[in-house]
């Protein structure tokens, strides 16, 4: 399960439509735009921005730090397997699992009060309609997430 005071999902198991298993984390941290690979288009201004940024949250938030070094691990696909192995005891090694890099995870963060923002934020006027810090992509892309946006949003 993931930790709850944070909003990431930690170690889980997702069932394909074809029977396969993924083992995620499947979104991680970044800390330049499009650092899709270790450093493939490494930008280091933009790591330094987000770096003057994380320091600010480190002061005042000492478990926020814990927890990115805890998430950076995860690049390792024999640390993944071995954090997936506390949860389901029969896992193969993990050489025999393809590795396949995870995605970006968009995180908001409230300059304010320098606090991680835990849930969806909708902004729009009667031009456009914008979803900012998609936590979940599946509630994201539900009906009833849809119905709320038109009539709150567009329909008005």
């Amino acid at each position: 399960m993931p930790d709850i005071r944070f909003p990431f999902l930690g170690v889980h198991f997702t069932v394909q439509v074809d029977g396969k298993i993924k083992i995620g984390p499947t979104a991680m941290p970044a800390f330049w735009r499009e650092n899709y690979k270790r450093v493939e288009r490494f930008n280091f201004k933009e790591l330094i921005e987000i770096i003057k940024l994380d320091t600010l949250m480190f002061i005042k938030k000492a478990e926020f730090r814990r927890l990115a070094v805890e998430e950076m691990k995860k690049y390792s696909k024999s640390y993944l397997i071995k954090q997936a192995k506390m949860l389901v005891y029969n896992i193969p090694s993990a050489d025999l699992f393809k590795w396949v890099n995870p995605g970006i995870k968009a995180q908001l963060i409230d300059k304010r009060n320098l606090t991680l923002v835990q849930d969806f934020v909708v902004e729009g006027d009667k031009y456009s309609v914008h979803i900012l810090n998609a936590v979940s992509p599946a509630f994201t892309a539900s009906f009833p997430f849809a119905r709320y946006v038109v009539k709150e949003y567009i329909a008005k």
